[in-house]
């Protein structure tokens, strides 16, 4: 949007101008404050403008955990070695946290008779901080909040580190502030509808957004403080207002021209393909988002009729006789059959592992053609692949919690004898909303593709597509698995979050390993311990006291990245949840 454009050169312009400083009679060596509504526009960008190193590293590692994503030669490499990681935990401490306390503390700097003024936008703060918070603990654990970022004006430079206890009562009491406060029928001192990029002021929305927050809040409590969790729920489904429509949703949409984060692409430590269980799972019940998660494979009829003028063999894994169900039909008339998607096996041992060919031959027509299904290289980092076709087109679209996320959350909590309602509703309604949105990232995105010299413009999902996708065996809340059927749904949900997949996994322990539905299955045999956390980094001689004794208050080695011991080393929301793929 042009308005982001304008306001983030404001804020260099406020801070830079010095003749005009000179000119207002203002001495030239003094910064000038941005105005808060700037700085505020500064953090929303930062919630989202740093994920490039999430996906580079952090993301592309869960992936291959959560199994929405396989490795080469069926996960052959070290997939549970931790990397280095990517800038969640960094960009809170450094952009995120530091400017909103600046918003913040000017805000209390203000005379009394001034500050409701600004209230709603000290109330935006809060909910942002729960935002980008909350993420960084499912991973880290204890970390500096209550006192981190009082450095510069009040010289706390060893802040202590909270533990998840203290953070979610802490998070839960700013967002009832902030609900409270964006109620309130406040004039204020300064315009917001165009500095607040994602929801452009409208408090209703920011509160459906703090409640949503407060979910996925009551999630981690549950397994530690069921009371407390069922409480949150209360308050919020006593208050109502949840997210209704895609305008709702907690979206990061810089402009038309915003092609997400750059760099390298995910596949820097070896290809990633299309995980077989999740591939099967959506061709067997004809998942419209199939086309949008993943890529088809190069067995279009051109390179048939090539391998059959060359009498070459069609290989085993290209299953033309049996797997040829029609999942869709492109605006050109092409039917796309089974076999045109074909995921690679996540367990080592595979028997048939060796029918694969883990090799991306994109131009290839013929026998040398592309077997496997990659993920789709345009949704998930940023939408710059182009295929060899020049620069690519589309914009970038970042859904950080999406209707389908709550209307899921809110079939569990009836399921489970948390709330009333009807769970079916809830659960049916999250379904239509995830493909709904994915549809919308995908129109926006572009997500054309080229394989084996066809081209593919992007096929937009039709109503009838979802109403036949519910009525799948596997997708019908019908009173049999309906709970692991949430489950399942919310996992796909969140293959374009996955650190909230990995969550969910750890949660719940599902996909669940033997399921008759969406199965988990051992990467090795044993199989291999996945890190169910990351260690805190060192923060230096000023405050490694204080980390070092949260460390030790939760039971954790320092700077350990065996994966074992980041397996079995749990972190406190975490200490009662299943094993992955355990189920509960």
């Amino acid at each position: 949007m042009k308005k982001l454009i304008i306001l983030l050169l404001g804020i260099f312009t406020c801070i830079s101008c010095e003749e005009e400083f000179k000119d207002i009679n203002k001495d030239p060596e003094v910064i000038d404050q941005p105005p808060l509504e700037s700085v505020f526009t500064y953090v929303e960008k930062k919630l989202g403008d740093y994920r490039g190193s999430e996906w580079y590293y952090d993301n592309h590692q869960i992936m291959e955990w959560a199994q929405y994503v396989s490795g080469d030669d069926g996960n052959a490499n070290d997939i549970n070695t931790l990397e280095p990681r990517g800038g969640k935990y960094g960009v809170y401490f450094t952009e995120i946290l530091p400017h909103l306390a600046e918003i913040r503390r000017q805000i209390e700097s203000k005379p009394e008779s001034e500050q409701g003024f600004y209230s709603k936008l000290g109330a935006l703060s809060n909910i942002v901080s729960a935002y980008h918070g909350l993420r960084v603990t499912d991973l880290y654990g204890s970390i500096p909040y209550t006192e981190a970022a009082k450095g510069r004006f009040e010289g706390v430079l060893n802040p202590v580190y909270d533990n998840q206890s203290t953070l979610y009562d802490t998070w839960i009491t700013e967002l009832n502030s902030a609900i409270t406060i964006l109620d309130q029928n406040q004039e204020l001192d300064i315009d917001l509808s165009s500095a607040d990029f994602i929801y452009e002021g409208d408090w209703q929305k920011w509160i459906k957004c703090a409640n949503a927050i407060k979910l996925r809040i009551a999630l981690r409590l549950e397994s530690q403080a069921l009371d407390k969790a069922k409480a949150i729920i209360s308050s919020v489904v006593t208050d109502g207002r949840l997210f209704e429509t895609m305008d709702d949703e907690f979206t990061y949409f810089i402009s038309e021209n915003w092609r997400g984060t750059g760099g390298a692409d995910m596949d820097w430590k070896g290809r990633l393909w299309a995980a077989k269980p999740m591939v099967d799972f959506m061709k067997n019940t004809m998942d419209p988002r199939l086309r949008i998660f993943y890529q088809p494979n190069g067995y279009h009829q051109g390179t048939l009729d090539s391998i059959a003028k060359y009498s070459d063999e069609i290989p085993p894994v290209i299953d033309i006789a049996n797997d040829n169900a029609v999942l869709y039909t492109t605006g050109e008339g092409e039917d796309v059959l089974g076999y045109r998607f074909v995921g690679a096996p996540v367990n080592r041992n595979d028997p048939n592992k060796d029918d694969y060919e883990y090799i991306e031959n994109p131009g290839s027509i013929g026998v040398d053609a592309t077997q496997l299904s990659k993920y789709n290289q345009r949704l998930l980092m940023n939408v710059n692949m182009n295929y060899g076709d020049g620069r690519g087109l589309g914009a970038y679209v970042d859904v950080f919690i999406s209707r389908a996320e709550v209307y899921f959350m809110m079939s569990e909590f009836v399921l489970k004898g948390y709330t009333t309602g009807d769970a079916e509703d809830w659960y049916n309604m999250g379904v239509r909303a995830s493909i709904e949105t994915y549809n919308m990232v995908a129109e926006i995105g572009q997500l054309d593709f080229k394989i084996s010299g066809r081209s593919y413009p992007y096929l937009p999902v039709t109503t009838d597509e979802i109403d036949t996708y519910l009525m799948a065996p596997e997708v019908q809340f019908d009173g049999t698995n309906d709970l692991e059927k949430v489950y399942i749904q919310q996992h796909f949900n969140f293959y374009r979050m996955p650190d909230e997949g990995w969550v969910l996994a750890r949660r719940t322990g599902y996909p669940k390993m033997g399921s008759t539905l969406l199965a988990r299955e051992q990467v090795d045999s044993p199989d291999l311990k996945f890190p169910r956390r990351m260690p805190t980094p060192d923060p230096g001689d000023l405050n490694r006291e204080n980390w070092r004794s949260a460390n030790q208050e939760q039971g954790i080695a320092e700077l350990d990245e065996t994966p074992d011991v980041l397996n079995s080393e749990r972190l406190w929301w975490d200490m009662n949840n299943p094993s992955i793929g355990e189920g509960n």
